[in-house]
């Protein structure tokens, strides 16, 4: 089967669906369904009414197929998917082609059929399906492990790869993570409204109009942000302009906690293995900082896929993933070409993250190590106190990069770390104790780690 001109791939990538001919994107919709008496409007239009009319709004119908809508209008998730796909496949202008299918790893069978039964009732001509996580890697990677990280709505999904000789498989335990793409972009819409509220009393998430207007910003805010230290941001409300200055460091900061998490996950994964390929599904490009973080992980290198790579593999494979006549769900799928792919890897292995804390505990209070902390003792000998900016009373600060957290002591010999003395620089890890001249209590170095699901 021929993957040229007659033949495109439909992605459904849980918070969208795509079409493309594998050169360029013919359809992209995000999904979002407003669900009223008479009616199902679908698409970007949807999204736009998302925060003025949360009740009636839809999301996660790609998700789950077989569930029905929480919405105050409750209707089956495969009606309104069938609604979004019929909007994506006519403004797609191409009723002939014939289609791959490009689907989550998670799927069932259940959801499959439900899958080919809406393509059927809309009349598209599916050849085959495959997993996005065999199609995003292209070639076989040299002396390592891979994993495929797709980043959805309200979950990341873990899909460790197989590299055979002949081909790329997917193990079928994958591990799920419960946080995905809403949460990073309401921590990130969190923070700025912060600095609306602090620098001009005016609070963007008040009223449902505001909080409409503010979303539909913020996706330019971070667009501009990827190539700028500081950018101004503005909303007019009632005639007047609320303007502040935002900056970037401010947005790296405020899904760093996550950032650990996925990296704590990826060291229980993968910490025997001495080199890991992580790969970013498209949707990671939109969680600000993320690719950067994952790049300089030790022992690891990232391929950040574009909006229409995997459709391009899909259709690069459509002799193998088409044949035999009838549907086949493929999670396995041969190699393109034999030549072995040579990648940079980082220096140090995932397993130095099992060392790295991530709180420092004091007086029972555990305080995140994600920004800078400084400690400080007052003159009543009260204990130690915390702060977020140097102090004239600050004796030492605790910093965090990649996996290594370090202490920097700014008074010699009033601070002990695990009895002995320091006065420089030094690396500390989980567990360690430092005893402070005069002060009976302790600072310990801790681990915090969420459960997945």
């Amino acid at each position: 089967m021929s993957a040229s001109g007659s033949t495109v791939a439909i992605e459904f990538y849980d918070s969208g669906v795509r079409v493309s001919n594998g050169e360029q994107i013919l359809a992209d919709s995000p999904s979002y369904a407003l669900i009223e008496a008479n009616n199902i409007l679908v698409g970007k239009s949807a999204k736009h009414q998302a925060h003025l009319r949360p009740r009636e709004i839809s999301t996660q119908f790609w998700a789950d197929l077989s569930a029905s809508s929480t919405t105050k209008h409750v209707l089956s998730h495969t009606e309104i998917a069938l609604k979004h796909l019929e909007q994506v496949w006519d403004s797609a202008k191409c009723h002939e082609a014939a289609v791959i299918l490009i689907t989550s790893a998670q799927l069932n069978k259940n959801d499959l059929g439900l899958l080919l039964g809406i393509c059927t009732k809309i009349k598209i001509n599916v050849l085959g399906i495959a997993c996005n996580a065999v199609l995003s890697l292209k070639q076989r990677i040299k002396n390592c492990s891979a994993v495929f990280l797709d980043l959805q709505q309200t979950k990341i999904i873990l899909s460790e790869l197989t590299q055979n000789e002949t081909d790329v498989s997917i193990k079928q335990a994958c591990r799920v993570l419960d946080y995905g793409l809403q949460n990073f972009t309401l921590n990130i819409a969190k923070i700025i409204a912060k600095q609306f509220v602090a620098k001009t009393r005016f609070d963007p998430l008040h009223s449902a109009g505001n909080e409409q207007q503010f979303y539909d910003k913020l996706s330019s805010w971070m667009k501009a942000l990827q190539h700028k230290q500081a950018i101004e941001c503005a909303l007019s409300v009632d005639h007047k302009d609320y303007v502040i200055n935002l900056e970037r460091q401010l947005l790296i900061t405020a899904n760093q906690h996550l950032f650990n998490e996925i990296a704590n996950y990826l060291n229980i994964l993968f910490h025997n293995q001495p080199a890991l390929t992580i790969i970013c599904s498209a949707n990671c490009k939109h969680v600000f900082g993320l690719h950067t973080f994952l790049a300089e992980l030790p022992g690891c290198a990232t391929i950040q896929l574009e909006a229409s790579s995997l459709s391009k593999q899909a259709l690069c494979c459509a002799n193998e993933i088409t044949a035999g006549g009838d549907i086949h769900f493929f999670k396995t799928l041969a190699w393109q070409t034999q030549s072995l792919a040579e990648i940079q890897f980082n220096s140090g292995s995932l397993s130095n993250l099992a060392n790295q804390p991530t709180h420092l505990l004091v007086n029972g209070h555990a305080h995140s190590l994600q920004q800078m902390l400084y400690l400080s003792l007052e003159d009543n000998n009260t204990g130690p106190v915390i702060t977020l900016d140097k102090t004239p009373k600050s004796i030492c600060c605790f910093s965090t990069s990649n996996a290594d957290t370090k202490v920097e002591i700014f008074v010699k010999g009033v601070v002990k770390i695990n009895q002995d003395e320091v006065d420089h620089i030094t690396s500390v890890k989980i567990n360690d104790s430092l005893e402070l001249r005069n002060c009976t209590s302790l600072c310990q170095l801790i681990k915090v780690v969420q459960h997945e699901t």
